[in-house]
C-alpha cells in the first residue's frame, strides 16, 4: 500500500470515528470504535471495519452504521478533501475476537503442558 493510500485511510478514521463519536447518538453505539480502513486504489470504495465491547450488539450496530451511511459521507465530504469520496461499507472487526480466541487456545495449551511435566 502506498504512503498516500495510507494517509487517506488513516485519515478517513479519524473522520468517520469523530463523526460516530459526536453526531450519532444512540446506545446501541457506546463504545464503538473504527479500528481500520481500507480504501481501494481508484478512491471507490472504503471498508470501514470497526469494534464493540459487547459483541452482541455489533448486528445492531451494523445495521444504525448501514442507515447512516448516506449521512456520515456528507459530513465525510465537508471534512476531508479527496476527488472522489469513497462510497463507506461497514463491516465488524472480528480481529480482535480472533486474537482473544487464539491468546485463550495458548494459554490452555501452556496448562495442559504444565501438567503433564508436574504429572
Amino acid at each position: 500500500m502506498s504512503l498516500r493510500m495510507e494517509k487517506v485511510n488513516k485519515e478517513l478514521q479519524r473522520q468517520i470515528m469523530n463523526i460516530v463519536q459526536k453526531e450519532i447518538d444512540d446506545p446501541e453505539m457506546d463504545f464503538l470504535s473504527i479500528t481500520r480502513v481500507i480504501t481501494t486504489s481508484d478512491l471507490q470504495e472504503s471498508k470501514v471495519y470497526f469494534s464493540l465491547l459487547d459483541e452482541k450488539k455489533y448486528t445492531k450496530a451494523k445495521q444504525i452504521l448501514d442507515r447512516m451511511r448516506g449521512f456520515i459521507r456528507g459530513i465525510l465530504g465537508k471534512k476531508v478533501r479527496l476527488k472522489t469520496l469513497p462510497q463507506l461499507l461497514f463491516l465488524p472487526d472480528e480481529s480482535i475476537k480472533y486474537s482473544i480466541d487464539i491468546h485463550q487456545k495458548i494459554e490452555k495449551l501452556k496448562r495442559i503442558d504444565k501438567r503433564k511435566d508436574e504429572g
